[in-house]
């Protein structure tokens, strides 16, 4: 037992399973890539996790079966983490340590919350990828939650209605062109702001992002909200996102201090 212990601490095994993980990430960039299963990454990145098992015609059981294993390897890593950090804290306690140690230490486990709170986010939470609305209109959200759009200002150009992906570089101005959203909460409004394409409204742990303007024109030109410039939002919420950003520049200013301590300058020839 003791054995196996060491050798699921041991940098021989962490360096197996990140090898395995590097391949697996490489595999997945390569079925993004294929024309077979592009769109089956684009409803992976549209919708949390839970959906993509509640309807099995949604996505091909080799993505599930990608996204299952890819968390299996992760888990094995956590492992890995859990039993490494272990191993550091014994010799910590037993023995009289560098602060350096200490210091990976603390690496190790943010770095483990960091993972935690990234899967979190695959799981926890909602989010909602076509929210099309018009001006004055409302999109219910869970937990009594809703978001209307109070205006919308440009959208005029026609280019406008393309993704954004799909338009000219300066084909527009960003800052001109966005949404007034306000967030309703048991029928109060609870905070508004505006959201552009890249800097989409936040409040607490829900956002609201402006994905690209509709037309007017169209099978409903001829009623009120047919006749109207529209918009696609992306609405999610994410209750760890804060977690995460939090943690995460405490793990990078951690290596950061890890290799400042560590840094060893070799001796001058002499």
């Amino acid at each position: 037992m003791k054995r196996l212990a060491e050798y699921l601490a041991s940098m021989q095994f962490t360096t197996g399973i990140l090898i395995v993980l590097m391949f697996w990430f490489v595999w997945g960039i390569l079925l993004a890539e294929s024309t077979a299963f592009r769109e089956g990454f684009r409803i992976m990145n549209s919708v949390l996790a839970p959906e993509w098992f509640s309807q099995p015609e949604r996505l091909s059981s080799l993505l599930k079966f990608w996204f299952v294993a890819l968390c299996g390897v992760m888990a094995v890593l956590g492992v890995n983490l859990v039993f490494c950090s272990w191993t550091k804290i014994l010799k910590l306690i037993r023995n009289r340590q560098t602060a350096s140690r200490l210091v990976m230490l603390i690496i190790h486990i943010v770095f483990g919350l960091v993972a935690l709170g990234h899967f979190g986010s695959f799981v926890l939470g909602y989010r909602y990828e076509n929210v099309h609305l018009r001006e004055g209109q409302t999109f219910t959200l869970p937990e009594k939650y809703a978001v209307t759009v109070k205006a919308i200002h440009g959208g005029e150009n026609p280019v406008m209605f393309q993704s954004p992906r799909d338009q000219a570089a300066g084909a527009f101005d960003s800052e001109a062109n966005f949404c007034e959203v306000a967030l309703i909460h048991n029928g109060t409004e609870v905070a508004q702001g505006s959201a552009f394409f890249l800097r989409p409204f936040v409040h607490k742990d829900i956002q609201v992002t402006l994905k690209r303007f509709t037309s007017p024109k169209g099978k409903n030109q001829d009623d009120a909200w047919g006749s109207r410039v529209g918009v696609r939002l992306i609405v999610s919420r994410n209750p760890l996102k804060g977690v995460v950003f939090v943690l995460f520049p405490v793990m990078l200013a951690g290596i950061g201090i890890y290799m400042a301590m560590t840094w060893r300058t070799r001796p001058p020839d002499k």
